[in-house]
């Protein structure tokens, strides 16, 4: 079970990679991808900020799981935590 939690982290992570470079979803549907895609052309008229939330939130989405999936591991097999 906790297995699913660390393919969680890595399924975001790839699906907003394929869909920052085009591949993905359609530019109408909301991901994150596609936010961080579109905010890289405000980045050269000084508005990062666009790019950096969507960034910073990507990254505590995907930290936050894989905490979680090793919370999860812990709980379930104690002996893992001298591993």
């Amino acid at each position: 079970m906790c297995r699913h939690w660390n393919i969680k982290s890595h399924a975001i992570l790839h699906e907003a990679s394929v869909t920052f470079l085009g591949f993905g979803l359609s530019s109408e549907q909301p991901a994150i991808g596609v936010i961080l895609s579109e905010s890289m052309q405000y980045l050269t008229t000084g508005r990062w900020w666009l790019a950096l939330f969507p960034g910073l939130s990507l990254v505590l989405v995907v930290g936050l799981f894989a905490l979680l999936g090793e919370r999860v591991r812990y709980l379930l097999d104690p002996s893992s935590v001298h591993e």
